[in-house]
């Protein structure tokens, strides 16, 4: 299998032993960007499957580049939509943790539609985990913080955790490290699936 997913085969809803040749925790991150985090989590964790979603082709390329150059043979990477992988791609209580790391904030009112975290898309997400596993978000745009602290607490099967222990052995991404720098607050928030049963890992 190679690190790009070609969805055209491959079975969908995901076969996770299909998509990385093992049948071992699998961890998702939702906007890669320049693979930092991702790159980083996954040297660090060879016993962890890994897959992240880019929507930019630019940057999905450059993390599939980087992976292949580093020899990460945990490491899967996907061109598509949050929105794709969550509704269609992801089989439900099939994931151990989920990470959404700086999504983008649209920060003009006209384009709030945009944003990542509604009930429905964090509903998705919630049924994609296994209960139990981690729901881990930072942002560093205050008021779109406020709407994902809110969008999180009402969600149902989702109950907060301490973020500073949850994040606190986790790489940086590289947005983090230049706003550590710059002094810049970061709001991060660790949620936990609470309901469901376990279903049988795919």
């Amino acid at each position: 299998m190679t690190i790009d997913i070609d969805l055209n085969s491959v079975t969908v809803p995901f076969h996770w032993p299909q998509i990385f040749g093992v049948d071992g925790p699998v961890h998702v991150e939702i906007g890669s960007g320049k693979g930092r985090f991702l790159l980083k989590l996954a040297a660090e964790h060879p016993e962890l499957s890994l897959l992240a979603v880019e929507r930019a082709g630019k940057y999905h390329q450059l993390v599939c580049d980087k992976a292949g150059r580093r020899g990460l043979k945990n490491v899967r990477l996907l061109r598509t939509t949050a929105e794709d992988l969550l509704f269609r791609l992801l089989p439900p209580d099939s994931v151990d943790a989920l990470y959404v790391l700086f999504p983008d904030p649209w920060p003009k009112k006209r384009h709030h539609k945009r944003r990542l975290f509604t009930p429905d898309v964090t509903e998705a997400m919630v049924r994609c985990l296994r209960p139990g596993a981690p729901l881990l978000v930072k942002s560093d745009h205050p008021a779109y913080a406020e709407v994902i602290e809110a969008v999180l607490h009402q969600t149902p099967g989702l109950e907060s955790t301490d973020p500073e222990e949850a994040f606190s052995s986790l790489p940086l991404t590289g947005f983090e490290s230049k706003y550590v720098v710059e002094g810049r607050k970061i709001h991060a928030f660790s949620m936990i699936k609470t309901s469901g049963q376990e279903h049988k890992r795919n």
